[in-house]
């Protein structure tokens, strides 16, 4: 995936600043997805230049000027058809299973380290997945409200229901991580 089509995916929704795009990047997209402010803004310059958004400067707070982004029916357009065509999954690239293939020559609490570190980044993820997989289901997870509001009531279930797949996906990724870990240290301490 690039990042023009989770930029057009966001904007889609709502009009938003670039900073606005940063911010939701870390909040909500970071469940699938992480973007810089150095790799947000050019992407944007170049969605405007090839007619995909437009922008407007407005005053924001305090009197500093900024350049909202909304998408045009071009971009909607080339959105619509990135969502319909089949998914082109990217290379794998796991930075801890690679360090784990060559662990060999580290003392074990180096491996055991790694593992209990795995587990509680997993860990971690899992309980962030699931108080927003909560706030999906209660309808007030912030990016399900910006979007419901932008989409006729007739797709709520569809869009709500949408979300709550990609984060469940997410928590049975975690899920998964966090048992692989476990039987990590399990099979290691084993072997002493």
């Amino acid at each position: 995936m690039s990042l023009r089509y989770a930029l057009l995916g966001f904007i889609s929704t709502e009009p938003a600043s670039g900073f606005d795009l940063a911010r939701e990047f870390g909040e909500s997209m970071g469940w699938f997805w992480y973007a810089s402010h150095s790799q947000i803004y050019p992407e944007l310059r170049r969605l405007e230049d090839d007619g995909l958004v437009a922008s407007t400067e407005v005053t924001g707070n305090p009197g500093k000027q900024k350049r909202i982004y909304r998408i045009t029916e071009r971009g909607e357009a080339e959105l619509q058809t990135w969502l319909e065509q089949p998914t082109e999954y990217a290379p794998m690239r796991d930075v801890e299973r690679v360090k784990l293939v060559f662990l060999d020559g580290a003392p074990v609490e180096v491996i055991r380290r790694h593992l209990e570190d795995h587990r509680k980044h997993h860990e971690d993820l899992l309980a962030i997945y699931t108080q927003q997989l909560g706030e999906l289901h209660r309808g007030v997870f912030p990016r399900l409200v910006k979007r419901l509001a932008s989409r006729p009531e007739s797709a709520r279930e569809l869009i709500t229901g949408l979300k709550i797949l990609a984060m469940k996906g997410n928590i049975d990724r975690a899920r998964t991580e966090i048992g692989w870990a476990e039987d990590a240290l399990s099979w290691l301490e084993g072997i002493q």
